[in-house]
């Protein structure tokens, strides 16, 4: 009983990995050349900004809609795509058209599954984190070779085995996840020892420009 964002975390791991240009090239060959896959082909694969602004906008409605200051079930049809519309707004470059609805999109698959989405969000950033060593502070230029350079340090078996020994092999108490799940509980008296743990993984970095910038 862990949390989705620890999870879903080798996966997504993975997938970023494998989706790198300089990774694909290593295991994407022409079926007849034997050459690595066209440029194009392997920049349509690979999640970029525009993946994560929308994914931001998406995650901003399905949030919003479930937060305090906004009531669903009480708003009429038009206040509730109203207030989808501006919430995606709040991370869009450009003005929503008139007969814009963020519920024809992903954020109408978010908001019917839940909350649960963001768990994927975190991911990406941890990802992001795990890759290029996010540090506060790091400059442009270390983002740039870190890209560069990657592939190299990503497909190390030393890197590997140093990811599968903190990720896979490492044992999470699922008390502890319990205590997190239901605050209540912890601070119920007759429930000493159903305190409240920190999350099991380090806290995601408090700016998140850089991952923006890097792709």
């Amino acid at each position: 009983d862990l949390p989705l964002d620890v999870l879903e975390l080798p996966s997504t791991l993975a997938e970023t990995i494998a989706l790198q240009p300089g990774c694909m090239a290593q295991y994407a060959q022409h079926y007849a050349s034997g050459g690595p896959p066209p440029e194009a082909l392997v920049r349509s694969c690979q999640r970029d900004v525009h993946f994560f602004v929308r994914y931001l906008q998406s995650a901003s409605v399905s949030l919003g809609l479930s937060g305090e200051a906004f009531d669903p079930m009480s708003a009429t049809p038009a206040e509730l795509r109203a207030e989808s519309v501006a919430l995606w707004q709040r991370y869009s470059p450009v003005t929503a058209h008139p007969s814009f609805t963020p519920f024809a999109g992903e954020a109408g698959l978010y908001t019917a599954q839940g909350p649960n989405q963001l768990a994927y969000l975190l991911c990406y950033l941890r990802v992001d984190a795990i890759l290029h060593s996010s540090k506060p502070g790091s400059t442009g230029s270390a983002s740039v070779r870190s890209r560069r350079d990657g592939p190299q340090r990503w497909l190390n078996p030393e890197f590997a085995s140093r990811l599968r020994s903190q990720l896979l092999d490492k044992s999470f108490s699922g008390s502890e996840r319990l205590a997190s799940l239901w605050p209540l509980l912890a601070a119920d008296s007759k429930s000493p020892g159903l305190a409240r743990q920190p999350h099991p993984l380090p806290p995601l970095p408090s700016d998140t420009s850089v991952l923006f910038q890097r792709a």
